[in-house]
């Protein structure tokens, strides 16, 4: 490679990632508030999409391998990508909720919100080695409602409850996967999860009102490995079985309580005691099966074990939570000189689930299903990536509030050569 076509390659580089930061300038300007009744507790909501080419899947990729896309789903799927190529992803979606149930009122049924969710590089830096880095959610806490509350010691007496929580954790990660006789894949996701959380809670009447305030700050690094075992059935049939895990990880947390009067004056401001909320043990398992590199089918398993943590309050406790899901892909390719080159591509897929929630004595569940279409530019690196999801969240019993929702996600992948400085792997 010569001088001039480095300048070229470094140059196309450059406009990429101006592109990209231009994107998410954009995005993080138009973001609005999505409420979720059920984030209140612990961390919030648990983010289960990774914004990526499985979204159409059902986010169904822990036995997923690409040439092209980035695949956060197991670390262990990064050597797949092509030798000299440099990758990037960013990550964008857009989510309507309505509420159902007893105590949802008619002027207060839905919300909706489109914020940016993922940016994400990779590249391949040895015939072998397969390396990505990262910024992605990891989780959310979004509410705001009113309710009566009884006023402890005086009787049947009441307050009109205000209550509203904003923030959540986010993920920076550097992950690297090496391929070892051409049939097994072993990776490693090394994560720096932060953020913090806001709570507020007003309680008021005709003769009081009280403000209590309430800010935490989580952080700490966390570690998941991932395996993909991959090779032929016979010349028409190609597998991949995959799995992942992370250990139980300690997130260190600091919180403050701020209590406020009708004025504004200050009655309680004192910072607590650092604490620590623990990340369970999880584990997942996955399977690919794919015929003449055109039809794939994928389905998943995932389980993380939170009853072991033993955490509970008032009416909830954490329980273990699963997801199951499944799809299946529709790929079209050309040969261009001998080489595959994909130019579209139709997804679909189902998933259920149990959360780590259970309120009143019953689990929140979340089913939905998802139906997805990609296509990759033929004059450029560009890529893109359309996905439409319908969910159900909860149910209507024992007082419970239900969230069906629907997601619009976009992708947008590009990728270009990589500088090697004259290195060729084969």
């Amino acid at each position: 490679m010569d001088i001039e076509s480095n300048i070229k390659l470094n140059d196309n580089l450059m406009k990429t990632l101006l592109v990209l930061s231009l994107l998410v300038s954009a995005t993080a300007l138009n973001a609005q508030t999505n409420n979720s009744p059920y984030s209140i507790i612990g961390i919030g909501d648990i983010e289960d999409s990774y914004f990526n080419r499985t979204s159409g899947l059902s986010n169904t990729g822990i036995a997923y391998r690409s040439n092209r896309n980035l695949i956060n789903n197991n670390p262990a799927s990064f050597s797949a990508l092509d030798n000299q190529f440099f990758a990037g992803e960013i990550g964008i979606r857009g989510k309507y909720t309505g509420y159902y149930g007893t105590p949802i009122v008619a002027t207060t049924n839905s919300s909706s919100d489109i914020a940016f969710k993922r940016f994400v590089i990779g590249t391949k830096v040895t015939k072998h080695l397969g390396t990505s880095a990262g910024l992605v959610p990891y989780s959310s806490e979004s509410y705001e409602f009113n309710s009566l509350q009884p006023i402890q010691g005086t009787g049947a007496e009441t307050a009109n409850a205000y209550s509203q929580g904003f923030g959540g954790l986010n993920r920076v990660y550097l992950a690297n996967s090496y391929d070892f006789f051409n049939h097994l894949s072993l990776g490693v996701d090394a994560s720096y999860l932060f953020g913090s959380i806001s709570q507020k809670t007003i309680l008021q009447n005709a003769i009081s009102y009280i403000s209590t305030n309430k800010s935490t700050i989580y952080s700490n690094f966390y570690f998941n490995y991932g395996l993909q075992y991959y090779g032929k059935l016979n010349k028409k049939w190609d597998f991949v079985l995959g799995a992942t895990f992370a250990n139980k990880t300690d997130l260190y947390s600091q919180y403050s309580i701020i209590i406020l009067a009708a004025d504004s004056s200050q009655l309680y401001n004192q910072p607590q005691p650092q604490s620590n909320f623990s990340l369970p043990t999880s584990y997942g398992v996955g399977l690919s099966l794919t015929k003449n590199k055109k039809y794939t089918f994928v389905a998943d398993y995932k389980y993380q074990g939170w009853s072991a943590l033993n955490y509970s309050g008032y009416h909830y406790t954490l329980q273990n939570s699963n997801r199951v899901s499944a799809g299946f892909e529709i790929s079209k390719k050309k040969n261009i000189y001998n080489n595959l080159y994909e130019t579209s591509y139709f997804q679909t897929g189902l998933y259920y689930g149990n959360s780590y929630l259970n309120v009143y004595g019953q689990q929140i569940t979340d089913m939905g299903a998802t139906v997805g279409f990609g296509v990759n530019s033929k004059r450029s690196g560009l890529g893109y990536t359309f996905t439409l999801q319908y969910g159900i969240k909860g149910s209507q019993s024992n007082g419970l509030i239900q969230e069906r929702y629907g997601n619009l996600t976009i992708m947008v992948s590009y990728r270009d050569l990589w500088y090697t400085k004259g290195k060729v792997f084969y």
